[in-house]
């Protein structure tokens, strides 16, 4: 990690219920013979100073990557803001790099980009052709905000988004770099 570089957590997002996938744990599908998660955390590793999985099954195997694998605080799936919500309080850091379990191929300067604006923006979020990604850093001061979505049944996450101040980033530059399970 760049020493000039903020302090930052990671959510790695790996408690879906896999609807696309016939069910199964997206983190854990096999791409190139490694698990998804294991791709996401070989790329964000050496930007970030700590690492927490949002998981709602699999627990011990997710725990072989780190000891802070976060369930859901409700039962029922309710999306990515319900896992964000659940890790953020374990986040060692104010700033918080969260990106899906399912895309691979992460920009290896992905906090770095992310980041160069976010003293102007409660959150910066990826974007490829205008269509906002799942990877964007956040502050942990957005728990409130977050549970008050979660509260009133709003579960769309580029809804929540777009409710606080926010900047997108575009990474056409290189495209692919988001490509995630449902496009593999």
């Amino acid at each position: 990690m760049n020493r000039k570089s903020p302090k930052i957590s990671c959510i790695i997002l790996a408690g879906g219920e896999g609807k696309r996938v016939a069910g199964q744990d997206k983190g854990l599908v096999l791409y190139k013979n490694k698990p998804l998660v294991e791709h996401v955390i070989a790329t964000v590793k050496n930007q970030c100073n700590d690492i927490i999985i949002s998981a709602n099954r699999n627990i011990k195997y997710y725990n072989k990557y780190t000891n802070k694998v976060v369930t859901d605080l409700s039962e029922n799936y309710r999306g990515p803001l319900a896992g964000i919500a659940a890790c953020l309080p374990h986040c060692d850091h104010e700033l918080v790099l969260v990106v899906a379990c399912d895309m691979p191929e992460l920009p290896v300067n992905l906090v770095e980009r992310l980041t160069s604006d976010i003293n102007n923006h409660s959150i910066c979020i990826a974007a490829v052709d205008n269509h906002h990604q799942l990877a964007m850093v956040i502050n942990r001061s957005l728990l409130a905000s977050i549970q008050h979505s979660l509260d009133n049944n709003q579960l769309k996450l580029i809804t929540w988004v777009a409710s606080v101040s926010h900047k997108t980033v575009s990474f056409d530059d290189i495209p692919d770099a988001f490509i995630n399970l449902n496009k593999l």
